[in-house]
């Protein structure tokens, strides 16, 4: 008897979930979301493409870099970080690389908003590297950021009083769609996915606030 071949729309979407996750891995949610600031706030005026150079090296090149290390050392065995033991490391590495940002550029009045965002990031991975100790579970990293980036976006429509509604209904339907795609592909529990949305929005929450 002849193998199963798997049927054509279930490739598809498999292909499609991992697509998703990779394009809005939580390496790359904060620089877009900083790149949208830059775009889109009528607060900032000035040339940022350095700016998102730097951002690019730091928040994107770095952690790749650091999971091809870790990948080497066999600490890493998934780009998507399923081992617990990687996701600790690697959580608090990136927490202090948005802690770096945030004290490096919150003393500059126009980049103050993402400063905060940037130190929200960072407070949440924090908590999230504390509930992977304590609980032994892991909170899903790609919803964290897009909890923490629906806080970011709120806050920004609220304090500045800018219509962001459009891109606040474009990211509750990407939301649903990733965690859709990381439940679809077996990479986290329901439960883990909520965890990972509100320990974003819990860091978030703290870093706008201090």
């Amino acid at each position: 008897m002849s193998p199963k071949v798997p049927h054509t729309g279930k490739r598809i979407l498999e292909w499609a979930t991992w697509i998703l996750s990779v394009l809005f891995h939580p390496v790359f949610i904060p620089f877009y979301t900083v790149w949208l600031y830059f775009s889109v706030s009528s607060f900032y005026f000035f040339d940022y493409f350095k700016l998102l150079r730097l951002f690019f090296i730091s928040a994107i090149l770095v952690p790749l870099l650091l999971q091809m290390i870790l990948y080497y050392l066999k600490i890493l065995h998934s780009f998507f970080l399923n081992d617990l033991r990687a996701r600790i490391y690697f959580g608090l590495f990136m927490a202090m690389i948005y802690f770096v940002l945030w004290r490096s550029i919150f003393h500059i009045e126009t980049l103050r908003e993402p400063a905060r965002y940037f130190l929200g990031i960072a407070m949440g991975l924090a908590l999230t590297v504390a509930v992977n100790l304590i609980r032994r579970c892991k909170p899903s990293l790609h919803l964290l950021a897009m909890g923490g980036t629906l806080v970011f976006l709120m806050h920004w429509s609220v304090v500045y009083r800018e219509n962001m509604l459009d891109w606040i209904s474009v990211l509750v339907l990407l939301t649903g769609l990733l965690a859709f795609s990381r439940y679809y592909l077996r990479a986290h529990t329901l439960g883990e996915l909520l965890a990972g949305w509100l320990l974003g929005m819990l860091g978030m929450g703290l870093g706008l606030w201090i």
